[in-house]
């Protein structure tokens, strides 16, 4: 369903009742087209998110504190500077359309109070965060549209900002929407979105329905459906109310919101806002699987080298025999009695075609070597893609944040200003049971840092058994109970490849038994000395 202007209508006055006069405490960007406000209100902590993402457009209040970057953007930091401590003076809504600004009263030691604003155009991939000033004149933008861009509309520092033109009929003005009705002529559900403001198709294919059926006067019938409020939720769907029926009811639009958001979009925005990410795995799993099919084609010739050998013998004990030069020559093999045809380089003595193929075969031997140790590498590289591959799809926005880092460090992604030299502190999970403390790694750096850094020599360490998952770690002086060693071990089969399996082997150990394989990218390691247990998954 459209996030249309009716819905955003009562979002607002939902939103601006929470937030009016609250104070805007911190500002943190969960992707490059979504932030997240932190406003004390009313004597709490309220999450305004604001989304331009092309897909999902959106505006709500969070039940949480979303995830966020590490390295924050420019706009980002623009947002920063000036709008926290600020207070918020009213959101409002612009022409019945998908358009909100929020009123923003700030503070400055050299200019006093100042008012600015924030424009959020949720217009699918049209849509824009907008920063005005006083006199509405554009400070900056997410996006930063020409006037041949955008319809003669611009999007830029120092324009005049000049608002979305809607012409259509204002839905509360009754009399205007029947003098419509009443002169249109096979009235069909897209001539009421294409001229009364804020309806999206499906609520006006709902209301032209019970318009035919029941004969109502059209504008009383859009008025009381306006003012319907039951927040809805469907299982891909969701509305201002319960428009197809049988959905789940909720207090607040915000919720609404909020729920389906976190089921349905977040998955999918944070994968598009790390596609690069995700492109540089993929292709360097193509890669590697693609260059150990050759690799292999070769060692399948060179392992073969003996019949090269063997050739050379049979030339070299025949170099006696009457020669008439020819391209080729068949001689009996005494190593199984049958008779082999072998080409011959014309110009050349028995002896020196001998020698040849004494040549090939030494250069093929010492390949396979060769080969050898570079199917070793490269199946050890596949090996650690897959993993990261693993990572991504069960990380959240920041474990992918240090997945990018760690790919950056490892010379697969670039960026002109990431910087070597910064350190990151690993997002790993921390949990306690028993006065003991549960640390889970969620990647390699989380699973490095814990295993070969934070841990000490007489902690437990646990991991699956032959497969992909999180380097778990229990320290404390009660590390043995079987109640620990069964927490951390569900823990290890959950955040695993096999968490939806039952009777998962975990291995445990010390950490003075852990040893990082030597030539391994990643967080592989050895261990010994280690008991298996069988735990069934459960949240």
């Amino acid at each position: 369903m459209a996030l249309d202007g009716i819905f955003l209508k009562h979002l607002v006055y939902e939103l601006n009742d929470e937030l009016n006069n609250g104070r805007i405490d911190n500002i943190d960007e969960i992707s490059k087209t979504d932030y997240q406000f932190v406003i004390r209100s009313k004597g709490r902590n309220n999450f305004l998110y604001l989304s331009v993402s092309y897909n999902n457009p959106t505006i709500f209040l969070s039940k949480e504190r979303l995830e966020r970057l590490n390295e924050v953007s420019s706009f980002a930091m623009f947002l920063r500077k000036h709008f926290l401590g600020s207070i918020i003076r009213g959101i409002s809504q612009l022409n019945n359309d998908r358009v909100v600004e929020i009123k923003i009263e700030s503070r400055d030691e050299f200019y006093g109070s100042t008012t600015k604003y924030i424009i959020l155009e949720l217009i699918g991939r049209f849509s824009n965060l907008i920063v005005l000033d006083e006199n509405h004149v554009i400070l900056d933008a997410i996006k930063q549209l020409s006037t041949i861009e955008n319809n003669s509309r611009g999007i830029m520092r120092g324009l005049k900002y000049i608002p979305l033109k809607n012409e259509k009929i204002d839905p509360l003005n009754k009399d205007n929407v029947n003098n419509f009705i009443s002169s249109s002529v096979d009235l069909l559900s897209k001539d009421i979105v294409d001229n009364i403001a804020g309806i999206s198709p499906k609520l006006a294919e709902y209301l032209l329905d019970i318009y035919r059926n029941n004969g109502r006067d059209f504008g009383a019938l859009l008025i009381d459906t306006i003012n319907k409020l039951e927040p809805t939720l469907y299982p891909k769907d969701y509305y201002y109310f319960d428009i197809l029926g049988g959905g789940t009811k909720y207090d607040t639009l915000s919720e609404v919101l909020y729920l389906y958001y976190d089921k349905t979009t977040r998955e999918k925005n944070l994968k598009d806002n790390n596609i690069k990410i995700y492109q540089c795995v993929n292709s360097n799993i193509k890669r590697l699987e693609k260059k150990i099919q050759i690799l292999n084609n070769e060692y399948d010739n060179d392992i073969n080298s003996d019949d090269l050998r063997i050739k050379g013998e049979l030339l070299m004990s025949s170099s006696y025999l009457p020669y008439t030069r020819n391209d080729s020559i068949t001689l009996l093999n005494y190593y199984n009695n049958e008779e082999v045809e072998i080409k011959l380089d014309p110009s050349k003595s028995l002896k020196d075609n001998a020698n040849i193929y004494y040549k090939k075969y030494k250069k093929a031997k010492a390949a396979i070597s060769h080969l050898n140790e570079q199917l070793e590498i490269s199946s050890n590289e596949l090996e650690y893609f897959k993993l990261l591959l693993y990572q991504l799809k069960n990380g959240s926005l920041k474990d992918i944040e240090e997945i990018r880092q760690e790919l950056l460090l490892g010379g697969y992604l670039r960026d002109k200003i990431y910087s070597k030299k910064k350190k990151y502190i690993p997002n790993f999970l921390t949990y306690k049971i028993n006065d003991c403390v549960v640390y889970v790694g969620k990647n390699n750096l989380q699973n490095n840092y814990l295993t070969n850094k934070l841990a000490r020599k007489d902690d437990l360490w646990f991991h699956i058994k032959n497969g992909h998952g999180s380097h778990v770690i229990v320290t404390g002086d009660n590390k043995l109970t079987e109640d620990v060693i069964r927490f951390a071990s569900n823990l290890a089969a959950l955040h695993s490849e096999a968490k939806s399996s039952s009777s998962v082997p975990v291995d445990y150990t010390y950490v003075k038994h852990i040893k990082k394989i030597p030539g391994k990218k990643g967080c592989f390691v050895s261990y010994t000395n280690y008991k298996t247990i069988y735990i069934d998954p459960h949240d």
